[in-house]
């Protein structure tokens, strides 16, 4: 799919690493530098797993030779793919300016801590303090109060997933235009991808804005019980209509004398019978449901297995391990699965210039301007991917019910994934739909939906109905279970793959009960998944391809969030760190400090180094830093260790959210959209992911009213007036 395309990767953080292995996997040649003695990770379960399908090339960016070396490299290559601040790559020669003066083709994408913009762009990039100066820790629910550390690093996947999707538009635009240019993103901004379900404000309408979080222990257990045996069982029932007491086993239980009426009834029925007996009433009964697992253990999971969500690996360090595998399933060839590369191993094959034609019809306002979506989607793991594209100018319209999408309900929701969309209503159920569907597809360069199969197949979209009107389209899907396993039609949502995926019980803190992570992760990061996939056929489509049918699933994305470990051929787990049990970090030297002040601190201190210069000025003894740190006011201490040389940033705690949308400077670094809608009035959400240089992100609409543009769209696609008004009065559009 992406087989022309030469992309270089510098870096050696999360973020960087996996947005090139979903490019690898897609098909690029992807050429890893590594720093003299390659990568310090080497032999760790994190860098088999985000480095397979590379080629390695040992470089001294130090020296006048290492760097030559890179600028040959470059001068072949489509992308450049780094985690270098600005300060950092114009010392090396690597900034914007001067890489479009000497290789004016190529994409260039730094994913930084904070925005590229931002005047914070120079602090550390470490998933912790970028979360605490962005106010993430405020939005995580804990055991205590106060702020609580996030163990999912959301930012820095959802920064791979808009890295890798900013690049494929940044190449889209490159086709018409023949220049390059940038493409950056940052974990900051991953982390404002991750939050728009519930970071949003309305002027007026029927969701009133969120109150400030009291400042005290917020444990969540939605739906989420304990059973005979210990085993933990995530139950997700939106609409909380199933009645527990129609299950077999529960009618054991209420004989017994168990009542349920309450939620800690609910608590003690669940305790008296075991895991396997609740799992297949729920079943039986198509309510979706899975056991929390501890992390890494999904890759036993034999629906993971049987979708190659996971898969056998050769490593030639670790021997032959199973390894979390890229969730994308197409029937364009991709590369077969090849273990992470030794050092330097494939780093000698040189590249000739490229030869892949590039375009001459000027720079576009927008990257994906002229691009055609549409999006057939409801919820969230899915529809928020095309939402995404329309940020970056694509003209998508999202087809829904006439009584509308049916997350409308939960409004910041709907918000989140109908961004930068036109709406048209129309009943899929009537056969009078038909020809409407008909030239709506034929209008698509792309069409994506994350509906169970076979209720799509019932409105004439499965992919032999999609394609019998477009044979050429690029078409999409999401599902829960993926495709190739048994599940492939059963229902899934965000919290029951939090659960499979281990999330609950890490972001817990260990030794404590699992807990429901309530930002929707696995929905969002689905969504981004399907965003990458579409990014990847509009790309190959238009640069000489056909239309490719791609898929990604929640399960796919659960199992690709176990990146951080693996399968080792003894059968054991690959070992990995964990969040303490009061959430404050994960060592003396990575974690938060309450001040005297009542304001807290993140320290990240990676290096022995670092780690003497945190004693130096807490002390010689580990077990005493926090009386030390309590001792101190926050802006002092801050000062004492960033004189000391040791990364740390203030936590933005309190009402982070306000906070957010009231700093000026983000209003002016378009970090927030600013959009008038007519049931919600002013809607303020996070705004732009990406930072494009040249081409702006802009922001033209907020999410649509039911069929608000159907007539518009009906009289695009050829319908006259009279043709309208018969479909509306035949109830087929609204």
């Amino acid at each position: 799919m992406l087989g022309a395309l030469r992309i270089v990767e510098i870096g050696e953080g999360q973020a960087v690493q996996v947005a090139g292995l979903m490019l690898a996997a897609l098909g690029a040649d992807v050429l890893k530098i590594e720093r003299p003695g390659g990568d310090p990770a080497r032999g760790q379960a994190r860098f088999a797993n985000w480095n397979r399908g590379k080629r390695s090339l040992e470089l001294d960016l130090s020296t006048p030779d290492g760097l030559g070396e890179l600028n040959r490299r470059l001068a072949g290559a489509d992308v450049l793919l780094h985690q270098f601040t600005p300060a950092r790559a114009r010392a090396l020669g690597l900034d914007d300016e001067t890489l479009v003066g000497t290789h004016p083709r190529l994409v260039i994408c730094g994913i930084t801590g904070s925005p590229y913009n931002h005047p914070d762009v120079e602090r550390s990039d470490d998933e912790l303090l970028v979360a605490a100066r962005f106010g993430a820790l405020y939005e995580n629910d804990g055991y205590r109060p106060g702020p609580i550390v996030w163990r999912f690093n959301a930012g820095s996947w959802a920064a791979a997933h808009l890295a890798a999707a900013g690049i494929l538009a940044r190449l889209v635009a490159r086709l018409q235009s023949g220049h390059g240019g940038a493409a950056h993103t940052s974990i900051f901004q991953g982390y404002m991808a991750m939050l728009p379900l519930i970071w949003a404000r309305n002027s007026k309408g029927p969701m009133p804005n969120n109150p400030p979080h009291p400042l005290a222990a917020r444990p969540i257990g939605q739906q989420l019980y304990q059973c005979q045996g210990g085993d933990w069982l995530q139950i997700m029932d939106p609409a909380r209509q199933f009645d527990y007491a129609t299950m077999p086993t529960m009618w054991d239980v209420l004989a017994e004398g168990a009542e349920i009426d309450t939620e800690e009834g609910k608590i003690d029925a669940f305790r008296r019978r075991p895991l396997e007996a609740w799992l297949a009433d729920l079943r039986a009964a198509d309510i979706a449901a899975e056991p929390a697992y501890p992390l890494g253990e999904m890759l036993r999971h034999p629906e993971v297995r049987a979708n190659a969500y996971a898969v056998e690996v050769n490593d030639p360090e670790l021997g032959l391990t199973v390894q979390p595998n890229v969730p994308f399933h197409t029937d364009a060839p991709l590369p077969p699965v090849r273990p992470a590369p030794r050092l330097g191993e494939g780093g000698g094959k040189d590249w000739a210039p490229p030869p892949a034609p590039i375009g001459s019809d000027g720079e576009p306002e927008e990257l994906l301007e002229g691009v055609r979506v549409l999006d057939l989607g409801m919820f969230l793991a899915g529809p928020m991917g095309p939402s995404m594209m329309g940020d970056m100018g694509a003209d998508v319209i999202k087809v829904e019910a006439l009584t509308g999408d049916r997350i409308r309900f939960m409004h910041r929701y709907y918000q989140a994934a109908a961004r930068s969309k036109r709406s048209i209503a129309l009943d899929l159920t009537k056969p009078a739909a038909q020809p409407i569907l008909a030239r709506l597809i034929q209008w698509a360069e792309a069409v994506h939906h994350n509906m169970r199969f076979k209720g799509a197949a019932k409105l004439g979209l499965s992919e032999e109905g999609v394609r019998q009107h477009n044979p050429d389209v690029a078409f999409n899907y999401s599902s829960a279970y993926g495709q190739r396993g048994e599940r492939g039609n059963w229902p899934g949502y965000d919290s029951i793959f939090n659960a499979i995926a281990g999330w609950e019980f890490e972001n817990a803190g260990e030794g404590n009960k699992p807990m429901f992570n309530r930002p929707g992760t696995m929905d969002v990061a689905t969504a981004m998944s399907c965003l990458v996939e579409l990014m990847a056929s509009i790309y190959a489509r238009r640069a000489g391809q056909r239309g490719y049918t791609t898929q990604t699933s929640l399960l796919g994305i659960s199992a690709f969030t176990q990146g951080e470990t693996l399968i080792l051929p003894d059968g054991s787990l690959a070992p990995t760190y964990h969040l303490s049990s009061d959430q404050t970090g994960f060592s003396p030297y990575h974690r938060i400090f309450q001040c005297r002040d009542g304001n807290w601190i993140a320290v990240a201190a990676h290096t022995e180094a670092r780690r003497k210069a945190v004693r130096d000025v807490l002390g010689d003894d580990e077990t005493g830093f926090v009386i030390a740190a309590a001792a101190r006011e926050s802006d002092e201490l801050i000062a004492a260790l960033e004189a000391a040389g040791v990364p740390c940033d203030h936590v933005t705690f309190e009402d982070a959210q306000n906070r957010f949308f009231d700093n000026p400077l983000n209003r002016k670094l378009n970090l927030i959209s600013v959009l008038e809608q007519p049931m919600y009035g002013t809607v303020e959400q996070p705004g732009a992911f990406w930072c494009f240089g040249d081409v702006p992100v802009r922001f033209k609409r907020a999410c649509p009213n039911i069929g608000e543009h159907t007539d518009e769209i009906m009289r695009e696609m050829g319908f006259s007036d009279a043709e309208i008004a018969g479909y509306r009065e035949q109830k087929v559009i609204g």
